[in-house]
């Protein structure tokens, strides 16, 4: 059966995510605070009343062209709504865009280390992948020959799991080298709401033929269970994307909530400003144990914990006895030496440091 199966799925791998809380409640009987996930530390605005309502409606498909939260979408970013191709979180457009733009064989380039649905899924629609280092600058570094040959590039900015975040001139220099040559550049801005969202080039993609921007409602409102995201690129390419997506693939709760939440801009503006001071607190309380922090513009931190001599698998487990989850880097291929840690609120963030104060000094 197997060898009938298309090559590329029967070769899938698993790609490892944060957020297991179901998973590890199973496990220690009681719900862990979750670090492992980036989430917006405010969590969401009030969304009780609008799905209450949005229910009374599930009766009736969703309206597949999403008129309303591409409208929104499109306003928020400053694009027209031709621009806008709505998706099921950022998994699926990822999923969509190598679908659309990459071939059997096609070359992806995928800077290291970075999310892995980007590798995962160019494999899946049967493209090849190399990884490319990303230089002191936080760009990927490449050469000329590594654009001549590549179909597609993607690009996380700000960077997971590392933190940093790009200006919005250094991505502009790579998308006009990758249109010199012909090359899709995804750029996923997935926290770039969370970090600083002037850097962002969303507004450009319409102007260009291969430029296409993600953004993620689930991590910007803290909605991971809604699931809910949008691209934006050039009016010819989101018309052939939104030809391809599943039909319906958004329900008409999460496009309802979509509408809601792209009106909330204080929110995101109150979330910046929590984030920032609750990341300074938490990078010096990691550096009083003993580990070191990497500097980060958004709402995670990478941490190096090569000098508490635990890999970081089993610094992982003792946090999770605690009732904590920490993000375990092998997946993200850093070896045993990094975790991630999301920032949350003061309280939660104290709760974090203390289990991993009790984990660094344990004795097996």
């Amino acid at each position: 059966m197997i060898n009938r199966i298309r090559k590329s799925f029967a070769l899938a791998k698993e790609c490892k995510h944060g957020g297991k809380v179901h998973e590890a409640s199973s496990l220690l009987g009681a719900e862990p605070l979750d670090f492992s996930a980036n989430i917006n530390p405010l969590g969401s605005p009030p969304l009780d009343d609008l799905v209450l309502k949005e229910l009374k409606k599930i009766g009736h498909y969703p309206d597949n062209t999403y008129r309303l939260f591409r409208r929104a979408a499109a306003d928020f970013v400053e694009v027209g709504p031709e621009h806008i191709v709505p998706g099921n979180g950022s998994s699926e457009l990822i999923r969509l865009f190598a679908e659309v733009c990459l071939e059997e064989g096609d070359l992806a380039l995928i800077p290291f280390p970075t999310f892995g649905e980007y590798e995962n899924q160019s494999l899946l629609a049967g493209g090849a992948v190399k990884k490319t280092e990303i230089g002191k600058d936080g760009m990927p570094v490449l050469c000329e020959s590594d654009l001549n040959q590549a179909k597609a590039l993607f690009l996380c900015n700000p960077n997971n799991p590392t933190g940093k975040l790009l200006s919005r001139e250094m991505v502009l220099d790579l998308a006009q080298r990758c249109e010199q040559k012909g090359v899709f550049f995804l750029v996923d801005e997935a926290f770039i709401e969370l970090a600083d969202p002037g850097q962002s080039v969303a507004s450009i993609a319409p102007s260009m033929n291969y430029l296409f921007v993600m953004r993620s409602l689930t991590k910007s409102f803290g909605v991971p269970g809604l699931r809910l995201g949008f691209g934006v690129t050039n009016a010819a390419l989101a018309k052939i994307m939104n030809l391809a997506r599943v039909p319906w693939s958004v329900s008409s709760i999460a496009a309802a909530a979509g509408v809601y939440l792209l009106g909330c801009k204080e929110h995101l503006h109150r979330s910046r400003e929590l984030i920032g001071e609750e990341r300074a607190f938490l990078i010096a309380a990691l550096q009083s144990l003993g580990l070191e922090p990497l500097p980060s513009s958004v709402n995670f931190i990478l941490v190096n914990i090569e000098r508490s001599g635990l890999s970081s698998e089993r610094l992982a487990e003792r946090t999770m006895a605690c009732g904590v989850l920490v993000r375990d880097c092998q997946s993200f291929g850093l070896g045993k030496s990094y975790i991630r840690v999301a920032v949350r609120g003061r309280e939660e963030n104290k709760q974090l440091v203390a289990a991993l104060e009790k984990a660094l000094k344990c004795r097996d």
